[in-house]
Parts: C-alpha cells; structure tokens; sequence
C-alpha cells in the first residue's frame, strides 16, 4: 500500500537529510589521515580471501570489506561501507517508528538515529555493529509488518535479515530473546511467533547460518570459543562499578537526553500499557539486550558497543517521549547536542591536531603510526635475506599486513602457547626451524620471545609519535633458527 502524501514526503525529507549527512561522512572518511584500527586492517586480510568464517568473527564483515575494495585498498574503501548501510538503518527506522508511533515520530528517529554520537563514531570505521545494526532493523520492521501482515514476504525477509545478522555477528540471536519477550507482551506478536510463519522465520535463519556452523565445525569451533572467552564468566568479577560505569556509557554512545527519554518512556509504559502494543514491542527489542550487556558488565566486563542493537527500538520510543516534553524543545536540544558533536569529531578525524590541542588525542592515537611502522619494517626486510616477518601481537600483526606493503617475505604469528588465540596464529604460525626472521615487539616482550631462537640481534628501535605526547615503541630483531615456545599442535 503506498504511502499517504503527507507521509511520502516526511519520507523524501528524511532521505535528503541523512543523504546529505552521509555525503559528508564519505567526505571525511576520504579527507581524514587516520590510519586503519587493528580490527579494520584484519577484516581486510580476511577479505582477501573470503570464507564462511574466521577465528572470531563471522564472515560477513569481510565479505563487506571485499564488494567495497575491488579497485581500491585505500583506508576510505575498506570504510565506506559503514556510512552507507548507517544511512539504510536510518531509513529503516523511519518505518519502525511510522508503523508503532506514527510518520512524525519515524521522520524525528530516522534523523535521530543518524546523528547519535555512538553512529558517528562509528560511520568512521568500518566494523561487525554495522551490519549487525543494519540486519536488527530490518528484521525487526519486518517483523512489525508480519505481526499485522498474513502474508509470508515479511516472514520471509525477517528471517533473512536474521540469518545474515548472525552472519554479521553472534549478538544477533538476542533478536530471538526480543521476539520470545514481544511474543509475551504482545498478542499479535504471539501469534506470529508460534505460528507457521514464525517458524520460517527460524528455520531460514538458521540455513543461512548453517555453512558458518560448519566451518566452525572443521576447525574446532574458533568462533564460538571466542565468544564465550570475550564474556570472560570464567574469572567472573562481580563489579558493581563496572555495571555502573557500562550505563554510564550507554549515556555518552546514545545520548544524554535520547537515554532520558528511553527510560521515560520505559516507565510510562510500566505504569500503564493499555493501547501501546506497538510500544511495548519496540520496548522487547530494547530492554533484554541491554539488561543482559548490564548483566554482563557486572559478572565480568562490557564494551559500550555490545548493547548497540538496542539502539534500532530505543530511538523510536524516546522520540516519541521527547517529542510531548516542552513543546519538542528537549528533541532539538538533543539533535543540537548530537549534531555538535557529530561536527566536532569530523574535525577531529580531518584534523587530528585539533583533537591535540582539545586534549581528546589519546582517543585517537589507535589510529596514528602504524604507516610509518609498516615503512620501517618493509624498508628493513629489503636489506637482508629474511625468511619471514614475524610478531606475537595480534595488533601489529594486522597493522602490518596492511601497510608493511610492498614485501617480499611472509609475515608470521609467533605464539608460546599451543592453542591459536587468534586469527593470525590460527593460519600463519610461525614454523619451528624458520632460518632468518624480522622480529617485531615491543622492547619489554622481547626478551621471552627472543628466548625461541637460537640467537638475536638488535636492528631497530622506533619511537613513532602518536600525538598528545604519545608514542609507540617497538624494536626490530634479527633472529636466527626458531625453535618454537612449546610444542605446537
């Protein structure tokens, strides 16, 4: 059914806007000199060989990164990704908050969601959230549509919205604690879910992870192994101060005035839910996930992105909270706010040196150095007969990767365990009886390391300004005969 015209054009008014903001963040992305993070650099050695997984992570990210870079492996190319399906999210939400609240309340969270700090921090990077977040709204407008809907086109997308979400990341089955929650709050949503069509929507999901599964299947379950190591219950804490500090966060990624008005609305519908189903929805496919990230948080520890799926239900309820307070006003103070800082950080990723002189240069220093350290390394491994590069640390071994470029020789995980940790160590370990290796660490690992091989020598040191009085050590060794740090597999 198309939409009413007063609808239509909430809607061309929203795309012009978040097109526009998008236009900008591709403009930043090219303009910016901050270098890859660890992550974005080994999610584009992955995609140099795609696969139907990796150690931890599933494939689609890199599956991502290898439609984005078929002309070029510039930093913006393996990015630009992440502005543009942000960009869809937006939309998405502007029909999830049409369908539980109305066109003004979509037309208010499509530009809220494009503008919370949490997405414009991360339209400049490239990572697993982004798709994830892409994949939730679909699936969860979908859903909303099939909750009202007989026919099977919306069953059908949900499912493969959740399926390629897995595929994206592992955090996308609490999208099945939210829909078994909405299915308890909600009779529309119970019947969709213990029907025929809710079956289907599983069991698509399920054949679209299925090779995923398999892949972890043959190669002892990395995956999975790293997910249960990242929720680290094992050496649980019990912190009532890192629970605090994880929703503090939440604050800071979300936005002050948008969280004021999620956990407004949180509680007017506890006090009286009566006619709000289509609230009571978007609050199941909120509330669970952040309770469990909080749960998380104080067994042991939890990143502020591990809630973000949260985000997709949360905008629309807390527009529609903010938009009856003070005649709209606390809204435009929350854009205001949210667009501000949206602007300030562009000018930090263009210009670092003003994130320098703010005192802010600590936040990006992740992303400075590792060009000049990929130099230094590329240029040393042309004076000598080298065998192998080789590294323990996963960072610098996907920092290398991408910039030790060009090279002649491999680059190798060093590693004392026997068990990989990492993607690295899964498939290039450094092979015992390696002649002549290019040894990169840091100076105070070095000598454990170094303890492999039959002999060493110093090369290099490198202190590479990082900004803000920064600065990153490392040494560069010439090692000879490595004998291994224990046995390997």
């Amino acid at each position: 059914m198309p939409l009413p015209s007063d609808e239509r054009r909430l809607l061309l008014l929203a795309t012009v806007i978040v097109g526009a903001i998008t236009v900008l963040r591709i403009v930043v992305l090219i303009a910016t000199p901050l270098q890859l993070y660890p992550d974005e650099a080994q999610y584009w050695w992955w995609a140099q060989a795609p696969d139907w997984g990796y150690f931890s992570k599933p494939p689609l990210i890199a599956w991502i990164v290898w439609l984005t870079t078929p002309f070029s492996d510039a930093e913006w190319a393996i990015r630009i990704a992440s502005p543009l399906l942000h960009a869809g999210t937006a939309l998405i939400i502007f029909g999830i908050g049409r369908l539980a609240h109305g066109a003004r309340v979509g037309f208010w969270s499509a530009l809220a969601y494009a503008t919370l700090p949490g997405i414009s921090y991360s339209s400049g990077l490239i990572s697993t959230d982004v798709p994830l977040l892409f994949c939730w709204a679909v699936a969860l407008y979908s859903f909303l549509r099939a909750r009202g809907d007989e026919s099977w086109r919306w069953p059908l997308l949900c499912g493969a919205a959740l399926g390629l979400g897995l595929l994206a990341k592992y955090a996308m089955l609490y999208f099945l604690l939210s829909a078994a929650v909405a299915a308890v709050v909600d009779t529309q949503a119970r019947r969709l879910v213990l029907s025929l069509r809710g079956g289907a929507i599983l069991l698509l999901a399920l054949l679209i992870l299925s090779p995923n599964l398999l892949w972890n299947a043959s190669h002892g379950y990395p995956t999975l192994a790293h997910t249960e190591a990242n929720a680290n219950w094992g050496h649980a804490k019990y912190n009532v101060a890192n629970a605090l500090g994880f929703m503090a966060g939440q604050f800071g990624v979300f936005g002050p005035l948008m969280m004021l008005g999620w956990l407004a609305a949180l509680w007017q519908l506890a006090r009286n839910s009566a006619g709000a189903a289509g609230s009571l929805v978007l609050a199941a496919f909120s509330v669970p996930v952040l309770t469990l990230i909080v749960i998380q948080s104080f067994i042991s520890e939890a990143n502020a992105n591990w809630a973000a799926p949260d985000y997709v239900a949360a905008v629309p309820l807390s527009v529609a909270m903010l938009l009856r307070w003070w005649d709209s006003r606390l809204l435009w103070l929350s854009l205001g706010i949210a667009t501000t800082a949206m602007i300030a950080l562009w000018a930090a990723q263009v210009s670092p040196p003003l994130a320098d002189r703010a005192g802010l240069g600590n936040a990006l220093k992740r992303q400075q150095g590792w060009r000049e350290l990929g130099a230094a390394v590329a240029s040393e491994s042309r004076t000598a007969s080298y065998d192998a590069i080789a590294a323990a640390n996963r960072s610098v071994l996907a920092e290398l990767l991408y910039y030790a470029r060009p090279r002649a020789i491999p680059i190798k995980a060093w590693d004392r365990g026997t068990v990989p940790h990492d993607h690295f160590q899964m498939t290039m370990p450094l092979r015992i009886g390696t002649r002549r290796v290019l040894f990169v660490t840091a100076p105070d690992d070095a000598p454990v390391m170094l303890a492999s091989f039959d002999s060493h020598q110093l090369v290099q040191r490198l202190a590479i300004p990082l900004g803000h009085h920064h600065e990153r050590v490392l040494a560069l060794y010439e090692a000879y005969f490595y004998r291994g740090a224990q046995l390997r597999r």
